[in-house]
């Protein structure tokens, strides 16, 4: 590599002398002064950085895949371009840079003080965007992610029956209907219009309120009667699972950084707790906290910033699952439910047979364990 830049400067002097001569020949052996300024000019050389790796956007720029070149002093911008390796070190690819690039100023991302705007802008590729998810330690893989991983987001939503006209949950509430007439009007208990007689001129309602749902008639094969049922409790959601994207990029994992004035990050201190005070004249005492985190930015494309809005307006849960760091393919997935579950795995409806277990089971737990009843010591 050396030894072939060295030919290749070589060959450029030599160029830039076979012109001199034939422009001095040309003028009958005599140079301007224009021409010797442009053909020392032509001669000298200045080292510039340039990269011997490609960089891809958003990456920090090692010294690894830095070194210096010398370039002609004329293809050099004034004052854009590094000549030290030292400047480029830890600086951000604003876009992405194959190997041989010269760089200059507009092609790396300056610290956040002199940046216009904020340094993770440069990461987010042309046509999409960054949107926050709130995280749990559940829905973010325990806490396992960080910027550059890549997850699915998997939605869970209840859906339930509802009445077409009202948007209310089935069943409705049962009323009886009084028609036009006198003598039924209906009153409050204590009111003064108790005991007089009035005439009504429209038809009124009268209701059980949340004790007359709406039931339904059958009769009854044996007693050859009608019975009519109504519902022992409200509707239960119809729960199903998906994925719905794949492969998005993190961007941040917690609150960004913030920063103050003077371009330094912000430190966030434990207020003193209530109760705790300190005394007049004593000086106050604040640590730094650190706070599990409650975000994660995403990068993806804007339909799909707009359907996960719309999601967590609506009061579904999402849960992210962390892909392998070379796993760029996409697989398509079954909804789930009740009945997928039954009929993928197999599992069937338990039968009513004559006997059971001694103890009732209404509500399943799991197993308590010893750490679990507050011994937590290790023996």
């Amino acid at each position: 590599m050396r030894l072939g830049r060295l030919l290749l400067l070589v060959a450029l002097v030599a160029v830039v002398g076979i012109g001199a001569i034939f422009v001095l020949n040309q003028r009958g052996g005599q140079l301007s002064d224009t021409d010797v300024v442009a053909t020392e000019q032509a001669l000298q050389t200045i080292p510039v950085v340039a990269l011997k790796q490609p960089v891809s956007r958003g990456e920090v720029i090692s010294d690894a895949k830095l070194e210096i070149r010398n370039l002609p002093i004329t293809q050099v911008s004034e004052g854009s371009s590094f000549n030290a390796i030292s400047q480029v070190v830890g600086q951000v690819a604003r876009i992405d840079l194959p190997s041989g690039t010269f760089l200059n100023e507009s092609m790396i991302l300056e610290n956040v003080e002199e940046s216009n705007g904020s340094d993770h802008a440069w990461l987010i590729p042309e046509g999409m965007v960054a949107f926050p998810v709130p995280i749990n330690r559940f829905s973010s893989v325990a806490y396992g992610l960080a910027r550059g991983d890549s997850v699915d987001v998997i939605v869970t939503m209840a859906f339930v029956d509802l009445d077409t006209q009202f948007q209310s949950i089935t069943p409705n509430q049962t009323a009886g209907v009084l028609s036009p007439g006198a003598n039924i009007l209906i009153q409050e208990p204590g009111s003064a219009l108790t005991g007089q007689t009035y005439s009504n001129l429209v038809a009124q309602t009268g209701t059980g309120g949340t004790m007359s749902p709406q039931g339904r008639a059958e009769l009854d094969a044996l007693l050859d009667q009608p019975f009519y049922y109504v519902p022992s409790e409200s509707q239960r959601p119809r729960v199903v699972s998906q994925r719905i994207l794949q492969d998005l990029s993190v961007l941040n994992v917690g609150t960004f950084p913030v920063y103050n004035e003077d371009g330094q990050e912000a430190i966030v201190v434990t207020p003193t707790p209530v109760g705790e005070q300190p005394a007049e004249g004593e000086q106050v005492v604040t640590t730094p906290r650190t706070l599990a985190p409650d975000i994660v930015t995403l990068i993806m494309w804007p339909q799909d910033a707009v359907t996960l809005n719309y999601l967590l307006y609506t009061g579904a849960e999402i849960t992210l699952a962390l892909r392998g760091a070379n796993d760029n393919g996409r697989v398509d997935t079954d909804a789930v439910t009740l009945q997928y579950l039954m009929d993928v795995y197999r599992i069937p409806l338990p039968v009513r047979l004559p006997y059971g277990t001694l103890e009732r089971i209404d509500v399943l737990q799991a197993p308590v364990l010893e750490n679990d009843k507050g011994n937590e010591t290790v023996q």
